[in-house]
């Protein structure tokens, strides 16, 4: 039930983006649905047919003049999708992804806000491994691996697992002053995987103030 709830917001969010360019761009919107399939629930308003159907795999927004669709009178009109000006055009096609990444910042903010976030802080080092043995310490604030831009702490995670084996240049900050090694990832026998060294990573900052809208975009990139 959640996973339907939660589809279903990313579905309206989706062609919500297309419904409201299309109409400021004078473009017909045909039917606004979510679901797929017969439908359940349908009224019609402003000319545009509104509907709930069966299954909720998906929904659309369809415009006249877009695949043979055609306004109450059976012809077209100037409102018909082919008939609206280029960037019209890409402008309504674009907001869906666009509302979605909206969609996306909102709940990040939501969420960011209630559990706050994690910076990049080092907070232990294994003996005898590379990142100690590069003078490496606890607190050290990691800004880059391998070149990729680190916001959040679990991006450190995702950049070892992913390059799980492999050199890993990092750079990071040290009392404001910033710094570079070269790690070779030493095998453990009995982890069975390889390990730079860190023992331990992230820094929780709370984010109910202005940092709610830095770290809420670092959590959407991420």
């Amino acid at each position: 039930m959640l996973f339907v709830l939660v589809f279903g917001v990313i579905v309206v969010g989706h062609e919500l983006g297309h419904f409201l360019l299309a109409k400021a761009n004078g473009i017909t919107v045909v039917e606004f649905s979510v679901g797929m399939g017969p439908k359940l629930l349908r009224f019609k308003k402003g000319g545009t047919e509104y509907s709930l159907r069966l299954l909720p795999i998906g929904g659309a927004c369809m415009f006249e003049g877009e695949d043979g669709l055609d306004n109450d009178n059976g012809t077209p009109s100037e409102g018909a999708f082919p008939n609206a000006s280029v960037w019209a055009r890409i402008s309504t096609v674009f907001a869906g992804p666009f509302f979605n990444f909206i969609l996306a910042y909102i709940l990040a903010m939501i969420v960011v806000g209630y559990a706050g976030s994690d910076r990049p802080v080092i907070n232990g080092l294994i003996d005898g491994y590379p990142a100690q043995e590069a003078g490496m310490q606890p607190g050290d604030v990691i800004t880059r691996m391998n070149g990729e831009r680190i916001y959040v702490a679990r991006e450190i995670w995702l950049n070892t697992y992913v390059g799980a084996g492999e050199t890993m240049k990092v750079e990071f900050l040290r009392d404001g002053e910033k710094h570079t090694v070269t790690l070779v990832p030493k095998y453990d026998e009995e982890e069975e995987r390889y390990l730079l060294g860190f023992n331990g990573y992230g820094d929780y900052v709370d984010c109910r103030n202005a940092g709610i809208f830095k770290y809420s975009y670092y959590e959407v990139r991420y």
